[in-house]
């Protein structure tokens, strides 16, 4: 908080609180800001407490955080996870480790389940996020291990994954420069071109669009004169 009366600022350092002068504070690294707060949220035991995303979300409640992202909570948990001890309750550990030993778990134990909440995530995802980036790399991995899988390509089809993968590879809105960039639109491109009954549902699905869309594009033109 800021004193305008006194020209101090009220701060806290190790618990105490302090008064100070502006020029006398320096902005502090927002990784180490960052690792500090979600260890004082790991110390809290209870239930939702051991996952990234649920960490992410109390956090979004809190104004100095309100645009943190989720894969900065995630970097932000495995350098907490790195540093400090497990607490006596285990949920420093949980907290940073949960989301990506549950997601592999997950992934493991039912791969169709996953390609299922990775199809939501990209649904829900902006152009050009990390997010989307590191959800369009799961699935391609999960497609290849398990893309002959019936129940697998069944989650694909049923999820809208060839309608998603399309809306991505074609969508001009939004950051999509860095979809290309970051490498996004390359692995949706290596899971169209993958054999089988996956590649086969998502290059049909495409192609039926491509055609659509010309048809439509030549329909504009009937009737007109040309030269």
């Amino acid at each position: 908080m800021f004193d305008a009366s006194r020209g101090r600022v009220a701060v806290t350092v190790e618990g105490k609180g302090l008064s100070v002068r502006p020029e006398n504070l320096a902005l502090a690294d927002r990784e180490a800001s960052l690792v500090a707060a979600l260890q004082a949220l790991c110390v809290a035991p209870g239930p939702g407490w051991h996952s990234a995303k649920e960490l992410h979300s109390r956090l979004l409640q809190q104004s100095e955080w309100a645009g943190v992202s989720l894969q900065e909570v995630k970097r932000g948990c495995t350098v907490l996870a790195q540093s400090a001890p497990p607490a006596a309750n285990g949920t420093v550990a949980d907290a940073a480790a949960s989301e990506t030993e549950a997601a592999e778990a997950g992934a493991a134990a039912d791969p169709a389940a996953r390609v299922a909440t990775l199809l939501e995530v990209l649904r829900a995802s902006r152009a050009g996020s990390e997010e989307r980036r590191a959800a369009v790399e799961e699935l391609l991995a999960l497609l290849k291990a398990h893309g002959s899988s019936r129940s697998v390509v069944n989650a694909l089809v049923d999820g809208e994954g060839p309608q998603t993968l399309y809306a991505i590879e074609n969508s001009m809105q939004g950051d999509w420069h860095t979809d290309a960039r970051n490498g996004t639109l390359t692995r949706i491109g290596e899971i169209v071109r993958l054999s089988g009954p996956v590649g086969l549902a998502v290059s049909r699905y495409r192609a039926m669009s491509t055609r659509k869309v010309e048809a439509a594009v030549a329909g504009m033109h009937d009737g007109c004169e040309h030269d």
